[in-house]
Parts: C-alpha cells; structure tokens; sequence
C-alpha cells in the first residue's frame, strides 16, 4: 500500500497558500532556494528560476558571530530550525503527512528491516508477519490488518485477532506501515519528520525563542515572533490530536490555540462531506467515509479538550468513595458530591475557559 492510498494526497484544512501567509509577514519573509543552492539557481536580475517557489522559514542573525563563541550554540539552532521546518513544508507540498509524532526509528526498523528467519520458530506471530507458510520471505512484512484478518481465517473471533495483532507482534496499522516506507523512499530535503527529528525541531524552536543575553531587542523581537508562529503553524500541520511538546509557555499556548482550532476545521469539513455525499448520492461509500472522518475529527477534539490534558489543573482534594445506606456516595472534603452547588460553580469557569 502506498501512501497516496492509505492518507490524503495534501491536508484540505492547511493549504500551500495558507503556509505561505502565514510566513509573508515575518521580518525575514523572502522567497529563496534552500540552505545550499543558494547562488546556483538564478537568472536574469537574481530572481529564482521558479517564480513559484513557496517562502522558506529564515531567523535572524547575529552579526559577526563567527568571531564571537557566545552566539554559536544559538545559530545552531536556528540553522537546526530552518533545515528542519524547511522539510516540513516540503513534504506537505509533496502530499505527504509531514510530521508523524508517534512514530520513531524502531518503528521504522520494525516495517523496514526483515528479521532472520531462525529468530523466531514458525508458529509465532512475528515469523508469520515477516515469512509465509512456505518459509519465503515477503516483499513488505504484514500490516496489523492483515495479520489480524489470517487470525480471523484461522477461526479466532475478531477482538482476539485484533487483540493478538497488536500486543503479540511488533505488527504496524496500515497507516503508519505505509508512511514509514515512503518516508524512507523520499529525498531527505523532503523527508517528513519521525519523532526523534519532530522533537529536535521543537528543542531548536525553543533554543531560538530563548535568545541569549546581551542580544539586541530587535534580534529578540524577531526571532521570538518567529519562533511564535512557527510553533502555531506546527499545530494547523498535525490532523492528529498531539499534546503540546514545548516547554516554553508561550510557544505550548501558541500551538495548543491553532491545533485545537485546525481539529474543530477538520470536524466541519468532514461534516460538510457527509453532507454533500448524502445529497448529491455518491453512494454509501462515500458517506461513511465522510461519517468515519467526522467521528475521528471528534474522537481527537474529546482527546483535546479531556482534563487529563490540561495538567495546570489539579484538585485540591481526593474524592473519596464509601457506602453508605447500601449506597457507594462519593465525598469531596467532607461533603457529598453534587449537594454543594457553589463548589460546581467556581470551577465550571476553568473548563469554559478551554471550550
């Protein structure tokens, strides 16, 4: 299975022209080849050889910096930033999913590099994803799905086939197989990022924002705003519910804001293509597609809005649960859940804060 088969060819939520809007009022916005061709691809009064060549993420530099070590920690991870976001945004030009925040180098390992066939013995769940019954290797080991469906051929009950698949075998969704294959097929200037490239984007990020002392306010100014929007454009590429991976408040409320916005736009959409597929009768298909997107658009928003997100919020007491009368009560210091009304009323604001 391809990519292009199991994922959408381009996000319907966050357009190329949506990227480049966001990147045209920065300080730095220019159009410009990437980091290494610069110089190699001009004509004519210095324009690029391709008029529509999307803007690219550039920071901010320190001038006379390579006679100065107290700012080159600093540039690396503004060049870390730049090289990294730049194969973000290629990828997503490509059609591809840009980030996948879940999935790290053993799991590439596991879809990409065929065991020895003497490791495991021929009846266990591995040897099977990897060998048939004869012994042969397979092109490509089995997806969860399809290790799952012989299991259900052998006469096991769906949950259990299931069950067996994903605990019992390194055995990866469909999904993810198929995108790690064609990650590993992409050119690195467009290569998506894995988890490990994700999070050292975001440490670059960071290291951008936190500028270093005795900079100039207008190289902080700058570079912070940077750093601000490319955390929030993080958020509108990523169509799964992620928490947020920056430690620095300002850049985790900028990415939570835009991702919980760009997962209420993936809600609607799915929405008005359940609509339209239902009046212009495409056929059942085409609806439950439609109806399966919206149900997962909704299932990431509960993820985002769940108080387990939130982890400033605690508790100031445990909730306490005993019997009494024949009865389980819960109480909460002292009083029985749901006989305070004011209690209810002072924290009601916390969670209308996030809806």
């Amino acid at each position: 299975m391809s990519l292009q088969a199991a994922l959408p060819a381009k996000s319907p939520f966050f357009p190329r022209t949506t990227i480049d809007a966001m990147l045209a009022d920065l300080p730095t916005a220019h159009r410009a080849p990437p980091i290494g061709r610069r110089g190699v691809q001009q004509q004519g009064f210095g324009q690029p050889r391709n008029a529509q060549r999307g803007l690219r993420l550039r920071f901010v530099y320190f001038p006379g910096a390579a006679d100065n070590e107290r700012y080159s920690a600093y540039h690396q991870h503004l060049v870390s930033a730049e090289v990294l976001f730049g194969r973000v945004l290629a990828a997503h030009s490509a059609g591809l999913r840009p980030i996948a925040p879940a999935l790290d180098y053993a799991a590439e390992a596991r879809a990409l590099v065929r065991p020895p066939r003497a490791l495991f013995h021929a009846s266990t769940l591995e040897h099977r994803r990897w060998y048939d019954g004869d012994g042969s290797a397979r092109a490509e080991p089995l997806t969860r799905e399809a290790l799952a469906a012989q299991l259900v051929a052998d006469g096991l009950s769906i949950e259990d086939a299931r069950h067996r698949a994903a605990h019992r075998s390194h055995a990866l969704p469909a999904v993810d197989q198929a995108w790690l294959i064609d990650r590993r097929k992409t050119l690195l200037d467009q290569r998506p990022l894995n988890q490990a490239e994700f999070h050292t984007l975001v440490d670059a990020i960071e290291g951008a924002y936190r500028t270093p002392a005795g900079a100039t306010q207008q190289v902080v100014h700058a570079n912070r705003r940077i750093a601000l929007r490319v955390a929030a454009m993080l958020g509108s590429m990523l169509d799964e519910f992620v928490t947020s991976p920056f430690k620095v408040a300002e850049l985790g409320h900028a990415f939570n804001e835009i991702h919980l916005a760009h997962l209420r736009r993936g809600i609607e959409s799915s929405r008005q293509a359940e609509s339209d597929s239902g009046v212009l009768l495409a056929g059942p298909k085409a609806w439950f597609a439609a109806k399966a997107a919206r149900m997962r658009a909704e299932h990431q928003i509960g993820l985002a809005m769940s108080p387990g997100t939130f982890p400033a919020i605690r508790l100031s007491a445990y909730p306490v649960v005993a019997v009494v009368g024949g009865k389980l009560r819960t109480f909460l210091d002292g009083w029985r859940r749901g006989r305070d009304r004011s209690r209810t009323a002072d924290i009601a604001p916390l969670f209308a804060a996030f809806g």
